[in-house]
């Protein structure tokens, strides 16, 4: 089966020359964690922004001291896009989103080389209501290596232990116990509300004594060990989640099960029976 069958057709774009404020306000709006950034004149795929680079890079070094009504799209955006066409197989988008460890993938045409849909890991969890997913625990696929933070840490080293590891969220731990997740939606959010409020002189030192505790979200919803794929699947789609702690008690964390870690898991099972 192609990819065109699945994927968004109706895809929400940013031009390049807009602004971050802008870029997150169409994604507030629409609820999504990436827009593809397009040429003003020729209507082309010229990079993507995603939250992610927005909580990397708005409050870096680098940037801290550019106003957000300077700060373009084309700024901070990635430039070199991963792109799939609409005649790929499913299995073929799968490999491309887990070998490159990326959210979504604009189908883009061949021949116009216009962006004709976009697919992201939340379209193939939609279609988990089947076996081995219904009967599989996340225990099976969940990552035992759990990157922590305290209520106390500051948030620049929060943003560097995301960047390190690679990874969108930290679970916060407080006494032993998870006290609240921080995501790259919470920085973004944070460091832009921040910048719109303080006055650009004092940005800089007053962004390095933010405290993970001030922007955390303390509402946290976890799984336990035996909670199938297929359940957790549903509840990120839902909720729209990209990761939630695994514990059976609620407040000892086990593991982490993000939609990556399904998203191979899913990959494995269809490259083994060739569904795709």
């Amino acid at each position: 089966m192609t990819i065109d069958k699945i994927m968004v057709k109706d895809v929400i774009t940013v031009n390049k020359d807009q602004t971050v404020v802008d870029a997150l306000k169409l994604m507030k709006k629409h609820k999504i964690s990436r827009l593809p950034a397009i040429s003003p004149k020729t209507k082309e795929l010229v990079g993507i922004i995603t939250e992610k680079d927005m909580a990397i890079k708005i409050a870096s070094a680098k940037y801290e001291e550019i106003p957000l009504s300077h700060m373009r799209v084309s700024t901070i955006m990635t430039q070199d896009v991963i792109t799939a066409a609409p005649t790929d197989s499913k299995l073929q988008i799968l490999k491309k989103l887990v070998d490159n460890h990326i959210g979504g993938i604009p189908i883009v045409d061949e021949e116009t080389k216009e962006i004709v849909g976009i697919v992201t890991k939340g379209d193939f969890l939609k279609q988990l209501d089947k076996e081995p997913y219904t009967t599989t625990p996340i225990k099976d696929i969940m990552s035992k290596r759990v990157i922590t933070i305290g209520p106390d840490d500051r948030f620049v080293h929060a943003r560097t232990l995301m960047m390190d590891n690679k990874i969108s969220r930290l679970v916060v731990i407080s006494s032993g116990s998870i006290a609240g997740i921080l995501t790259d939606k919470d920085m973004t959010k944070t460091i832009i509300e921040f910048k719109k409020r303080v006055p650009e002189k004092y940005q800089a030192n007053q962004i390095r004594n933010l405290f993970v505790q001030e922007i955390m979200s303390q509402t946290i919803e976890t799984q336990p060990k035996d909670a199938t794929v297929a359940d957790v699947a549903n509840i990120m789609v839902n909720k729209e989640y990209s990761g939630i702690p695994v514990s059976d008690d609620g407040s000892k964390v086990q593991g982490i099960v993000t939609k990556s870690d399904i998203l191979k898991f899913v990959y494995d099972q269809n490259r083994k029976r060739g569904n795709y």
